[in-house]
């Protein structure tokens, strides 16, 4: 049998003001019966301050930067991207598969108050929500009841 290939899924979107929003899905454990991704989203002025901030170059200024910034005036947006995006690649996920997401802003606590509240209210009930990690995780089983 051959296996099957997971390749990371990114979408970009510019937002007025000239900020850039990246939200990212990548294979992060391999399993027997599937893998796990890990979703993330960034915002940012550019794509190099971005991208390195997601691959945790922590030596650098720009990374700095974008951890201790909150970007207020986008904030509903950006949210809102993030989860519309996130329905899609549910809906992408082979059988046996699952997403993490994990709040990893400059306000962690913040962000996953407004995130829990989304996913109790708006979402499938397939969702768990992790306290003590600040994470959100979404199976999909391999077979459909």
């Amino acid at each position: 049998m051959k296996k099957i290939q997971r390749r990371k899924k990114v979408s970009t979107y510019r937002l007025t003001g000239g900020y850039l929003v990246v939200l990212r899905l990548l294979p992060w454990i391999h399993t027997e019966n599937g893998c796990v991704w890990l979703a993330s989203l960034a915002v940012g002025k550019s794509r190099r301050q971005i991208n390195d901030w997601l691959k945790r170059k922590t030596k650098k200024r720009r990374v700095r930067r974008l951890d201790s910034y909150l970007t207020g005036r986008h904030a509903n947006l950006v949210q809102g991207l993030g989860v519309y995006k996130l329905r899609d690649w549910v809906q992408e996920l082979m059988p046996g598969d699952s997403i993490t997401l994990r709040c990893e802003s400059a306000n962690p606590d913040k962000q996953f108050r407004v995130w829990k509240k989304w996913f109790q209210r708006k979402e499938a009930a397939g969702w768990d929500v992790n306290e003590e990690f600040k994470s959100f995780f979404y199976y999909k089983p391999k077979q459909v009841k």
